[in-house]
């Protein structure tokens, strides 16, 4: 009985101690995302070096725990020596390539909304995590489950008008450049820009090589795409959620499936890290205008204090998150997500000078009433149904 207890109590203090470690990294990366950017919400550096550094750091400290599992003799180092070794080692590349795309659109979100309007706003990974898991995994959702995830769509999809407009109406600077440039529709048929700088110098603010001092004409389709500009953030809010939701089950999927749970986590999470490298590398080689960056300014151009902090804070979260998908599921993920919520609504409030409205008020207890909800309804109706078969 006594070792039961202890068991519980071990139990009980690794899953909140994940939770913490999960909460505290996830606000942190939110915060320090926001804080590095410049007075205009853009990045002076190239957020693709900071995942890529982050990478490194989690490869790094993977491939030791890895080399020390195996010279224990714990575990044994496979080679890949056959196409099914190779095989084996590729389905490491899908949760890589998708989480490379994950934190990439995460620079993006964060620079579109406020960290509180992102957290609220990526509960929308509950819906498509839900969806994917009744596709792919074939689970079903009981009528109350449905009836939340709808509830939980239209909160979302009103805060995120909500946030539209607030993020609107602060960026005083587009507003007034959007109505010079509707002036001048009549006289030119797509926008100009202008580059008063000196011919060689090509470390410019938003990370892109600056022209030399000339006139550039916009090609016509980009300025009819511009258009839906007010909308490019809630874009990447849900093309993020489905990805973020898909490199999670899979992820978590591979890590158990077979003889996974066997498989120490940090072999595991070589094969993972090594994709994540390689996926980050590649798209500064590959990506002209990140290569004439990095080549003419360095990798590390544009950094500050946050975002050198942000490198081990990613690193760290990445970790956790494999702990998460390897000895818990990812129901646990979206659960301290949750928490996440309001912890970092909170820190806006108090340290980011974020002034909810009345509308985010009402609003928001709504999304979060919705997730809980979605969490209980299973239990409750399946508690229904064994009173009925009772009596």
């Amino acid at each position: 009985m006594a070792v039961e207890e202890v068991t519980r109590r071990w139990a009980l203090f690794t899953t909140t101690s994940l939770a913490t470690i999960f909460i505290t990294f996830g606000g942190l990366r939110l915060l320090l995302i926001k804080c590095s950017a410049n007075k205009d919400g853009k990045f002076d550096y190239l957020p693709v070096t900071v995942n890529l550094c982050a990478e490194m750091i989690k490869l790094l400290v993977c491939s030791i725990m890895a080399v020390n599992v195996v010279r224990k003799g714990s575990e044994q180092l496979t080679i890949c020596v056959s196409w099914r070794d190779v095989l084996r080692l590729f389905k490491w590349s899908v949760p890589g390539l998708l989480y490379f795309l994950d934190n990439l659109i995460t620079f993006y979100v964060v620079a579109s909304f406020e960290p509180a309007m992102v957290v609220l706003l990526n509960n929308f990974a509950i819906i498509s995590t839900a969806v994917l898991f009744r596709l792919i995994l074939k689970r079903k959702l009981v009528k109350l489950q449905w009836a939340s995830l709808v509830i939980l769509f239209l909160a979302i999809m009103c805060l995120s008008r909500q946030a539209n407009v607030t993020h609107s109406s602060s960026d005083g600077k587009l507003m007034h450049h959007n109505k010079q440039g509707q002036n001048n529709d009549s006289q030119q048929s797509s926008p100009t820009i202008k580059c008063n700088v000196q011919p060689g110098d090509y470390c410019s603010s938003d990370g892109l090589p600056i022209c030399s001092t000339k006139i550039i004409q916009l090609p016509s389709w980009r300025y009819k795409l511009s258009l839906l500009g007010q909308y490019e953030g809630h874009c990447w809010v849900l093309l993020q959620c489905f990805l973020s939701s898909m490199a999670n089950i899979y992820n978590e999927k591979i890590f158990k499936e077979g003889h996974g749970m066997e498989d120490s986590i940090y072999i595991q999470n070589t094969k993972l890290y090594l994709f994540g490298v390689f996926f980050n590398l590649s798209s500064i080689v590959f990506i002209d205008k990140y290569w004439e960056r990095v080549t003419k300014c360095g990798l590390f151009h544009g950094y500050n204090e946050f975002s050198c902090l942000l490198i081990f804070v990613n690193a760290f979260m990445g970790l956790t998150v494999a702990l998460i998908l390897k000895f818990r599921d990812n129901m646990f993920h979206v659960l301290s997500a949750q928490i996440l919520t309001v912890v970092v609504i909170t820190l806006s409030v108090l340290l980011m000078g974020f002034k909810p409205s009345l509308e985010f008020f009402l609003q928001a207890p709504i999304v979060l009433l919705a997730i809980y909800i979605y969490n209980n309804s299973k239990d409750t109706e399946t508690q229904s149904n064994d009173n009925l078969l009772v009596t």
